[in-house]
C-alpha cells in the first residue's frame, strides 16, 4: 500500500512540472519524464520482500538433506509379553509372567535408540533377536511418543517389517523405520520352511529404492574358546544361512548390478569365518566390490578391532567379538541413488551403554534375566553407518 501512494505522489509531481514547461522543451521533457518513472519502477521492485521458496527437509539429526542413520542391532532377548504354548524357553515365560519388565526392556531400548542420530534415533533399524510384531509396535509407540513431547513429530517412526520365526527360539529380524517402504515386497530369505532368521526389506525415497537383507545366522552356544576362523559350534547352519543370503543378493545384484542392497545383522561369525569369506562371498576391498566379476559385498567392520574402541561388538569368553556386521553392494559405492558413507561406520559404544562393574572390560550392559538386580540394554552393541540419496 505505502509502495502504490509514493508512485502516486511522484506521478503527480511530474504532471504538475509537465504544465510548466514550454512547449519547444516538450518532447526531452517526456523522455526524460518516462526514464525517470521506469527508474523509480524498478527501484520500488528491488525493495520489495521476495517470498521464499521452500527446501526439502533436513533428514533426522544432520543439516543434509537425504542423510539417514542406519542401526543394526541384536537387541538380547526381546520377547514380548504373552505366553507362546509352542515355545518352551525359559526367557520367554519370565517375560509372560513379568510384563513390567517387558515394559522396561521396551523403556530401555527407546532410551538407547534417542541417544543416536542428535536425539532422534536412528532413521533405520535393523532389529534381531525380535519375538514378534508386537515387540517392534511396542518399541515404535514408545519411541514415538518421547519424539512428540520433545516437539519432534516430523520425525514419527511410521512402518514395521517383520513376518516371524517359527522355528527354535521364535527369533526373527526385523524393520522399524520413519522413511517409506514397498510393504508388499517383504519376504523371508531362506531354504527353510518357516524360517524367519532373515527378512528382505524395501524401502523407497525419492524414487530411489533401498534393499535390505537383515540377518541372525544360529549363535556358537558351545564355541568354547575357539579362534577367528577356527571350527565353532553349528558353523555348517552359518554356512547355510551365509548361501541363502548370498544367492538372494546375488539374484537381485545380477538383475541390476547397480541396485543398492545392505546386508546386516547378527551374524555369530567374524569376517574371517569361512561363512563370511566362502558363503558370503565378502571383502574388505571397495576396489574387490567395484570390480570384481563374481558379487562382492563390502563389509564395513571387516578390519574393526583394537585400538578401536570398543574393539569388537560383543564381548564373551574373555575376548572382543565382531559378530554384528554391515556389507554394502556396489551400487552403494558410486554416487548414484543411494550411497553410503564408509568412513561413518561405527559400533555406537557410550558410557551408558558399557557395563561398569571392578572386573568389565567395558562390554555392553545386557539387560539380563531374572538374576540380574542392575538392567541394561542388550549383550551387543548397535552397529551404525550414515547412507545418502542424491
Amino acid at each position: 500500500m505505502a509502495s502504490n501512494q509514493m508512485s502516486a505522489q511522484n506521478v503527480n509531481a511530474i504532471v504538475k512540472l509537465f504544465k510548466q514547461v514550454p512547449p519547444k522543451y516538450l518532447i526531452p521533457f517526456v523522455f526524460l519524464g518516462v526514464a525517470g518513472l521506469l527508474g523509480l519502477y524498478f527501484l520500488d521492485k528491488s525493495k520489495t520482500p521476495k517470498t521464499p521458496q521452500p527446501t526439502p527437509p533436513a533428514a533426522a539429526g544432520t543439516n543434509e538433506v537425504g542423510s539417514y542413520l542406519l542401526c543394526s542391532w541384536n537387541v538380547e532377548n526381546f520377547f514380548d509379553d504373552e505366553d507362546d504354548p509352542k515355545n518352551d524357553d525359559s526367557m520367554e515365560d519370565w517375560f509372560a509372567r513379568n510384563p513390567d519388565k517387558f515394559r522396561l526392556k521396551v523403556e530401555h531400548l527407546a532410551d538407547a535408540l534417542l541417544m543416536m542420530n542428535d536425539g532422534h534415533g536412528p532413521d533405520i533399524m535393523a532389529l534381531t533377536e525380535v519375538e514378534s510384531a508386537k515387540c517392534l509396535n511396542v518399541l515404535k509407540d514408545v519411541l514415538n511418543g518421547r519424539l512428540q513431547k520433545a516437539g519432534k513429530t516430523d520425525q514419527k517412526y511410521e512402518h514395521v517389517l517383520f513376518l516371524g520365526d517359527k522355528l527354535g527360539r521364535r527369533f526373527a529380524p526385523g524393520i522399524v523405520t520413519r522413511l517409506p517402504v514397498i510393504a508388499d515386497r517383504t519376504r523371508k530369505v531362506s531354504s527353510y520352511a518357516g524360517n524367519g532368521r532373515m527378512i528382505e526389506g524395501h524401502l523407497k525415497v525419492q524414487d530411489r529404492e533401498l534393499i535390505i537383507l537383515a540377518a541372525h545366522w544360529t549363535s556358537r552356544v558351545d564355541s568354547g574358546g575357539a579362534k577367528p576362523g577356527e571350527a565353532h559350534a553349528n558353523a555348517d547352519r552359518r554356512m547355510s544361512y551365509a548361501m541363502d543370503c548370498f544367492g538372494r543378493y546375488k539374484a537381485i545384484v545380477t538383475a541390476n548390478p547397480t541396485a543398492d542392497v545392505v546386508i546386516c545383522g547378527d551374524l555369530n561369525d567374524e569376517f574371517q569365518d569361512s561363512s563370511i569369506q566362502d558363503g558370503l562371498h565378502a571383502t574388505s576391498w571397495v576396489e574387490a566390490t567395484q570390480n570384481s566379476v563374481e558379487p562382492r559385498p563390502f563389509a564395513l567392520f571387516a578390519n574393526w578391532s583394537a585400538p578401536n574402541d570398543p574393539p569388537g561388538s560383543i564381548y564373551g569368553k574373555g575376548r572382543w567379538s565382531v559378530f554384528d556386521h554391515i556389507l554394502v553392494s556396489k551400487g552403494l559405492l558410486d554416487d548414484q541413488g543411494w550411497s553410503c558413507d564408509v568412513s561413518s561406520a561405527s559400533i555406537f559404544a557410550p558410557p551408558q551403554m558399557r557395563a561398569s562393574t571392578k572386573k568389565s572390560k567395558g562390554e555392553p550392559f545386557r539387560f539380563g534375566d531374572h538374576r540380574d538386580l542392575e538392567r541394561g540394554y542388550s549383550d551387543h552393541f548397535p552397529v551404525t553407518v550414515r547412507l545418502r540419496v542424491k
